[in-house]
């Protein structure tokens, strides 16, 4: 399997360095307070972004830093306030790592950070007229190839129907406003196009959640008993087709795709309820970003000379499929990674809007 994080001994003192007045120099700092590591994220019951923490935690352990977590719980205003009480807290001595809720959410959260002159990376969301390159203290818009994740899946979910690429399913969407959910949907599209053999009976929104996914999914096989397949935005809300397909009578035999590279996705992908997802180890986006900012902070990165493709960008993340579930387990959940974080633009993957 094609390693995409070139994992190695994790030495991050890059040019950090291991003494605290290295992180120095923004707003009311004093060398003896040390910057505070803070990853904002939706909340701890999806793995996904649990594991934005855990590579957090891990982080601040290798560098001495103290490490705050903030769980929107999906809740917009929640994450505002909690980001306004974490700069009250630290004085804006702290660099983020921030998984808006929405796109629009963005530009209130830019503005905040800007003024507390705190370095910030965000992910996947960003309304497309917004330009990091208008804000000082915004590093970089990171995300994944949404379109290419939906498109994927899709495509692994018409192989399975009995005649391959002739067959009906029906979709679980994410957030609408949500720019993963928009990009994986148009992927679906994009394969549906390709393969007019393959009808979309019907979707509805689940807005990531297990339980709406569930309660969606048993409401379309009531309308369409026979369908071929269930595509999925992400693997929280497969996790609820699934279930809706057991009581059905249909697991196993309707099978279900969805993206983030959850624990419970590969576990249904051994079991035959699932074939496909795509990893996107959260532990390496928190490490990544928060580095990123430190440098920026430290002066290793002049962030206002940094080409263009390297303010929004795309890293690769891993598919999974029935093929290789058993071997990617090994190399990236059964242990925890170390990640060579020497060259940050090693996995850039293209522009993102």
């Amino acid at each position: 399997m094609k390693r995409i994080f070139f994992l190695t001994t994790i030495l991050i003192v890059l040019s950090l360095v291991l003494s605290v007045g290295v992180f120095a120099g923004g707003k009311d700092e004093t060398a003896e307070a040390p910057v505070t590591l803070v990853v904002c994220i939706r909340g701890l019951d999806n793995p996904y972004h649990a594991n934005y923490a855990v590579g957090a935690r891990e982080l601040g352990k290798k560098l001495g830093l103290p490490v705050d977590v903030l769980t929107s719980e999906a809740n917009s205003q929640k994450q505002f306030a909690d980001l306004r009480a974490e700069i009250a807290k630290t004085g804006g001595n702290m660099v983020a790592s921030v998984d808006p809720n929405e796109a629009p959410d963005v530009v209130p959260i830019a503005k905040m950070l800007e003024e507390a002159g705190a370095y910030w990376v965000n992910w996947w969301n960003k309304p497309p007229d917004v330009k990091v390159t208008d804000y000082k203290y915004w590093v970089a818009h990171i995300q994944f190839d949404a379109v290419g994740q939906g498109y994927y899946n899709a495509n692994e979910l018409f192989k399975t129907f009995d005649t391959p690429y002739q067959g009906k399913i029906v979709a679980i969407q994410g957030m609408l406003a949500n720019n993963a959910a928009i990009g994986r949907f148009q992927g679906l599209q994009n394969a549906l196009e390709e393969h007019p053999g393959v009808t979309l009976l019907q979707w509805e929104g689940a807005e990531w959640d297990t339980t709406k996914a569930y309660n969606a999914t048993k409401a379309l096989l009531a309308a369409y008993p026979d369908v071929d397949g269930v595509w999925c935005a992400n693997d929280n809300m497969g996790m609820g087709a699934i279930q809706a397909l057991k009581e059905a009578g249909l697991a196993g035999k309707v099978l279900v795709t969805g993206t983030d590279g959850n624990p419970e996705a590969f576990d249904a992908i051994k079991a035959g309820y699932m074939v496909s997802t795509e990893f996107q180890d959260s532990r390496y986006q928190a490490q990544f970003g928060l580095t990123m900012c430190l440098q920026a902070r430290d002066g290793t990165i002049d962030v206002e000379s940094l080409a263009k493709k390297y303010r929004s960008w795309m890293i690769p993340g891993v598919k999974v499929n029935r093929e290789n579930v058993d071997e990617f387990m090994k190399e990236y959940i059964d242990k925890m990674p170390e990640y060579d974080l020497s060259d940050l633009f090693a996995n850039w993957a293209g522009e993102a809007p």
